[in-house]
């Protein structure tokens, strides 16, 4: 799941070594949020109006960036 890291830290809520993670929904503007271990998160190199759009399509934008 391609996801959006809300807050890298969360010390402030006792929390150590893990994150805020919003995962959008395809076709709408809802989703989850989760608090997932640091170590289970990989950033890709795309931009966040990228990494969106290929969510809100089901996959089918692609990941290339708008020229």
């Amino acid at each position: 799941q391609i996801g959006f890291i809300t807050q890298g830290d969360l010390s402030s809520l006792g929390i150590s070594d893990m994150v805020s993670v919003y995962l959008p929904h395809s076709y709408a503007f809802s989703g989850m949020h989760y608090i997932v271990p640091k170590e289970n998160i990989k950033p890709l190199n795309i931009s966040g109006p990228v990494a969106m759009k290929y969510i809100v399509s089901g996959g089918v934008s692609g990941f290339t960036e708008q020229q």
